[in-house]
């Protein structure tokens, strides 16, 4: 039942995003577990950036937590960020693929620019975000925020210049 409420759920969300691709440029979106997002950076003075969703669909395979470069496409447009956010797993066994259950997030980086940002978190169903903290993000390089626990959305915004 939760994986036919989760896969109503990213359908719902998959229509809303695809109707107006690209968004215009904001200061921050959420999205929800099982997604692919490419965004696209905007200078909105010398530190700050808003930001554009250009690509989004759902993501609903679950990742070996240690092999996700495989997911990223070298012919990407350049000057974007992709993101998956997903389930992520490893080990040998079904006992030991569930015990390591985590929630990624992966990024390439296909800028020249070293960023900070928040992001928040959304644990329970229908609650409250919360901060989180994360690693930013580098030039031309690919980086992993994991949780072991279940979070439904992440929003990121605010997205600077690191100094």
């Amino acid at each position: 039942m939760k994986k036919i409420i989760l896969i109503l759920l990213l359908a719902i969300n998959f229509n809303t995003y695809s109707q107006g691709l690209p968004t215009k440029p904001s200061n921050g979106f959420s999205f929800p577990l099982g997604s692919k997002v490419t965004i696209k950076l905007y200078p909105t003075d010398s530190i700050n950036f808003n930001f554009s969703i250009i690509k989004y669909e759902p993501f609903e395979e679950t990742i070996d937590s240690w092999g996700e470069d495989i997911l990223f496409e070298e012919n990407e447009e350049k000057e974007t960020i992709e993101f998956y956010f997903c389930l992520g797993t490893n080990g040998e066994t079904a006992d030991e693929k569930e015990k390591n259950m985590k929630v990624l997030l992966l990024m390439n980086n296909r800028t020249e620019y070293s960023l900070i940002y928040d992001s928040d978190i959304q644990t329970e169903e229908k609650g409250e975000f919360k901060k989180t903290s994360n690693v930013g993000i580098y030039p031309n390089i690919k980086a992993t925020e994991m949780w072991p626990y279940m979070i439904h959305q992440i929003g990121l915004k605010n997205f600077k210049l690191r100094k």
